[in-house]
């Protein structure tokens, strides 16, 4: 049942570990207090699922790292299939459509492998490059020359 002027739920209605809401007077010291320390016990409990749900999530996270590294293993696995599939495709087109023997075909698909590695290594090798800051060393070397002069002239 609810109290008709207030809407609230009559004593008879609530459960009986239920505890009273009662707000208090704001004129009261005592009633601050009470709501102070209500206020923290809800800052508290909100930390403290805060924490708990960071740490559920932390564990979700390890778990999919952990998933993606094996899955990445497989997918390099599975390249290296294509890969070696490809150059069998490679080699038997060589030995099919030239006067090549097997040998000779399987050598010049390793050659065309050995020189497809050799580009992506001078890729990788100009991309490594970007990964040493090659602007943010000049401007550094640069302002610390600059220093250096200015030292040597104020002496």
């Amino acid at each position: 049942m609810q109290d008709a002027e207030t809407g609230d739920a009559t004593r008879s209605n609530r459960q009986e570990g239920e505890p009273e809401q009662s707000f208090s007077d704001p004129g009261t010291e005592s009633g601050g207090f009470a709501d102070m320390a209500t206020l923290f016990a809800l800052i508290g409990a909100s930390v403290r699922d805060t924490a708990r749900l960071l740490g559920l999530e932390t564990r979700l996270v390890v778990k999919t790292v952990v998933m993606m590294v094996v899955l990445g293993g497989v997918l390099a696995l599975v390249l290296v299939g294509v890969w070696l599939s490809v150059t069998l495709v490679v080699a038997a087109g060589l030995y099919e459509y030239t006067r090549l023997g097997v040998t000779l075909s399987v050598a010049a698909a390793s050659l065309i492998n050995l020189l497809c590695a050799g580009a992506l290594l001078l890729v990788l090798k100009r991309l490594a490059r970007r990964l040493a800051f090659p602007e943010t060393r000049l401007a550094v070397r640069t302002l610390l020359d600059d220093a250096s002069r200015t030292m040597g002239q104020q002496e």
